[in-house]
């Protein structure tokens, strides 16, 4: 938000630092087809970033392209924080 001058740095007043979080995430339904799942990441990690509105909204953050993730692995840190607010999904 300080990047984007949302907010300005004297006007954080910082209690607890957690894990960073996730900027954003994409994801796939479980029974795409194989073919159009590969088809779809192939187009998500070579899309061209520069001149679009995602250059502009994370280059400040040194982010410049899509990179595979895992729920298990890197929204961990969201999922500690619903348990500890003690919220749940059900996905069904």
């Amino acid at each position: 938000m300080m990047a984007r001058d949302v907010v300005k740095k004297d006007q954080i007043v910082t209690v607890y630092k957690s894990e960073t979080f996730p900027t954003a995430a994409f994801g796939l339904a479980h029974n795409l087809d194989p073919a159009v799942a590969a088809k779809v990441r192939a187009a998500f990690f070579s899309y061209p970033w520069a001149g679009t509105g995602l250059e502009k909204e994370f280059s400040s953050l040194g982010v410049s392209k899509f990179v595979p993730i895992t729920y298990q692995k890197d929204w961990a840190v969201v999922r500690k924080v619903d348990a500890a607010m003690n919220v749940s999904y059900d996905c069904k």
